[in-house]
């Protein structure tokens, strides 16, 4: 061999025992430490017998609230009317149900006499008995009692001193005033319902047969009632005249047109007034059943003769009125007002 053939076969010898003696070595690969998991010991609460006097969870949790001083909001839901669905309560003649009242309770016609009678039997005071029209087909019997006397003897109060029968002889009917209905619509934020339901007991008394009209009104309504938005209210009161009390009594009484006069406890004088004979004609539109809203009342008080807003009496006595028929009458709510006013002259 010559000397470079022996160059070249130790170097690929002294090669393969390098490459050798590397794949004979080993490989050592880190890898990254695991972190260690927390540990996490669990709390098991004990279960223990306490004494009846011993705080509730309820407690305890209102306690820890309180600590903490949560904040709760002071927004109160706004009240609302609760009906009552009491199944076993029974509901008569003339009681509130479902919030709604009856303006009238009404039976088959009786004669004036009769029903004059059974009144005075219940125990009221008949004032006046009142041919509406001339053909005597309505008739408006006044009566009243010492107990509601007392609770209209105060101001602005006087035209809850009696209430009305009408007796309809064309409808063949009477229909007297539901106390229930009438007393909250005249006695305001001074209405008794311990008396009113008193008065409606002795009406149910002396007249069995009773029924509810259909003329029917929601209750929450009879203290702000009118007729439509921009109508008078109750408190609208039209003051005819301003003079003393005597003085316009005086003049009443020369009128002749007063058909019954009654005194109340507050030195006050509810008076019944004739109207004239082309006023009075309305109730042949708004209907004779009702008809006992007249002879109209004037309250005089504290040196002043005011009446009920036309405009309210007539639709509060007459609830099932329609915009068509009051405007068949329009002109009578002035011509009242003028009948009255000619009184106190």
């Amino acid at each position: 061999m010559n000397h470079y053939f022996k160059t070249t076969l130790s170097s690929l010898l002294l090669l393969s025992l390098c490459a050798t003696a590397s794949l004979a070595q080993d490989v050592h690969i880190v890898l990254p430490k695991v972190p260690e998991v927390p540990k996490v010991e669990a709390i098991v609460p004990k279960v223990t017998t306490t004494s009846p006097d011993a705080k509730t969870n309820a407690q305890i949790i209102e306690e820890v609230m309180y600590k903490k001083e949560v904040v709760f909001s002071n927004h109160v839901a706004p009240k609302t009317d609760v009906i009552s669905n009491d199944s076993t309560k029974v509901t008569k003649v003339g009681d509130i149900s479902k919030n709604r009242v009856t303006a009238y309770l009404q039976a088959p016609l009786l004669a004036v006499s009769e029903v004059s009678s059974k009144l005075e039997e219940a125990g009221f005071s008949v004032i006046k008995t009142f041919k509406v029209d001339k053909k005597g087909i309505a008739t408006s019997i006044i009566f009243t009692n010492a107990d509601i006397i007392k609770a209209a003897s105060k101001k602005n109060r006087g035209f809850a001193a009696s209430l009305r029968v009408t007796i309809d002889k064309k409808s063949k009917l009477i229909s007297i005033e539901n106390p229930l209905f009438t007393f909250q619509a005249f006695m305001q934020d001074e209405y008794d319902e311990a008396l009113a339901n008193k008065t409606l007991d002795a009406i149910r008394t002396a007249f069995t047969n009773l029924e509810n009209s259909d003329e029917v009104l929601k209750v929450r309504v009879l203290k702000r009632y009118q007729f439509m938005a921009g109508m008078p209210k109750y408190e609208d009161m039209q003051v005819i005249k301003k003079a003393p009390t005597a003085t316009l009594l005086e003049r009443a009484r020369k009128s002749k047109k007063i058909v019954f006069e009654q005194k109340l406890l507050n030195g006050s004088t509810l008076i019944g007034v004739k109207l004239s004979k082309r006023t009075s004609k309305f109730i042949k539109k708004t209907g004779y059943k009702n008809a006992g809203l007249l002879p109209y009342p004037v309250l005089i008080e504290n040196g002043e003769a005011k009446i009920l807003d036309p405009k309210y009496y007539i639709a509060i006595m007459y609830p099932k009125l329609k915009m068509s028929q009051f405007m068949t009458i329009a002109t009578v709510p002035g011509a009242i007002s003028k009948d009255v006013d000619k009184i106190f002259r």
